[in-house]
């Protein structure tokens, strides 16, 4: 029994690890990117599906100038705009998403 659990332990591990380095997001449409982002944030730790979740939307506001950009257009701020993000991360794996959103001049941080 202590054998199963270390095997699965050790799998849940490496499956984590994995879809940082081997998965890369296809941005072509906006279902093709919701459906990545929800692939990799079901294989995340909590800690880092926040960090992820605040690097889509760092990249999401990459190009915002303004406020009133962001007030003018609802889709920018009730809900995650998979078209822009989409645009922004296609072809990319996941440490390279953390590393464009950290290039962004929007920063982005959780309150708590």
């Amino acid at each position: 029994m202590k054998n199963l659990i270390v095997v699965t332990l050790i799998t849940l591990c490496v499956g984590c690890s994995s879809i940082k380095d081997d998965f890369v997001f296809d941005g072509s449409t906006e279902a093709s990117t919701q459906a990545g982002i929800v692939k990799v944030m079901k294989r995340l730790r909590p800690k880092d599906r926040l960090e992820f979740m605040t690097a889509l939307m760092a990249i999401q506001f990459y190009d915002v100038k303004s406020a009133s950009e962001v007030v003018d257009d609802p889709t920018m701020v009730n809900e995650m705009n998979y078209f822009i993000i989409g645009k922004k991360i296609d072809g990319l794996n996941y440490q390279q998403v953390i590393e464009l959103a950290k290039t962004s001049p929007t920063k982005v941080e959780v309150i708590k």
